[in-house]
């Protein structure tokens, strides 16, 4: 069965890259990072050096294991007790991460657009519309983000452009004036370790096109999601200022609700809930679809 499924490098690494960058384009947590200050920008590029070193090892296990996901070779490498303990450990996280998404998507959306409806509500159809397209499988999703990614990415950067007139890039001067090397590396670390979404291209593996391209994918994934967020955080800290961006609830939805488009259209946080809304589905469904498929290979049913 495995055999006829099949996802593109480009799908991938369209889909690693919205993974990634739905944090930041809820919570930008990036931003109260340390050093928490006008230099957080150059944190988040050095967390690239980083994030290389923390997931060599399973991009390492996956060039090796080819033919097999995550899960899969786990069990090769410590058996069949450990392999499923640590399988059942991977379907937990995956679906801890669709639950915690779902509810930061149910916060936004009742804080934003749905305040009068019941959080049951919100939350039921978003389940639902993600089991359903869970259940259509990865092909289904792999199409979803060659469709879907390149309109999220547009507007992120088409978003800046329209609020230029609001943001003051004077806030980011005097460069590492106030930040120490140390506090600069430890927040790159962090930054690293975050790149939870690694788990996932290491599920991926098996059913790409081409599986010498693991470690392109990786590499072309982490640069593109790294320039996005900078280029988030950027704006957000000239459009808010430092401090305030660091206590605003939804930084870069603040941002949006700014801006003002010619005469027509005054406001465009519509567009900006839109996408986010289409961007969590995305990474909420590909966080159940591997759940599934962790736990499936861990009781060794058919994935």
């Amino acid at each position: 069965m495995r055999d006829n499924i099949r996802i593109t490098s480009y799908q991938t690494i369209l889909l690693i890259i919205a993974f990634r960058i739905v944090l930041a384009f809820s919570y930008l947590p990036a931003i109260n990072t340390p050093p928490g200050n006008q230099d957080n920008w150059i944190m988040i590029l050095l967390s690239m050096f980083y994030t290389i070193i923390l997931c060599f090892p399973i991009l390492f296990l996956g060039n090796k294991f080819k033919d097999f996901t995550l899960v899969e070779y786990m069990d090769l490498i410590f058996g069949k007790v450990f392999g499923k303990i640590i399988g059942l450990f991977y379907s937990l996280i995956f679906l801890l991460f669709a639950i915690i998404f779902i509810s930061i998507m149910v916060e936004i959306l009742d804080s934003t657009i749905f305040p009068e409806t019941p959080a049951w509500v919100t939350s039921s159809l978003m389940i639902i519309t993600c089991i359903y397209v869970s259940y259509k499988g990865l092909e289904a999703i792999g199409r979803g983000a060659e469709i879907f990614v390149p309109l999220i990415l547009a507007v992120i950067i088409i978003i800046p452009i329209l609020g230029l007139d609001v943001l003051d890039f004077s806030v980011f001067l005097p460069i590492l004036s106030d930040s120490s090397f140390k506090d600069i590396n430890s927040g790159a670390i962090d930054i690293g370790i975050k790149f939870l979404d690694i788990l996932i291209l290491a599920m991926i593996v098996p059913y790409l096109d081409k599986r010498e391209d693991l470690n392109k994918i990786f590499m072309k994934s982490l640069v593109y999601s790294i320039l996005i967020i900078v280029l988030m955080i950027i704006v957000v800290q000239a459009a808010l200022g430092i401090e305030q961006a660091k206590h605003a609830n939804f930084p870069f939805f603040t941002f949006t609700r700014l801006i003002n488009v010619f005469e027509i259209v005054h406001r465009i946080e519509s567009i900006y809930v839109i996408i986010w809304i289409i961007s969590n589905i995305g990474k909420i469904t590909g966080y159940l679809f591997f759940s599934t498929v962790a736990l499936s290979q861990t009781l060794k049913k058919k994935g």
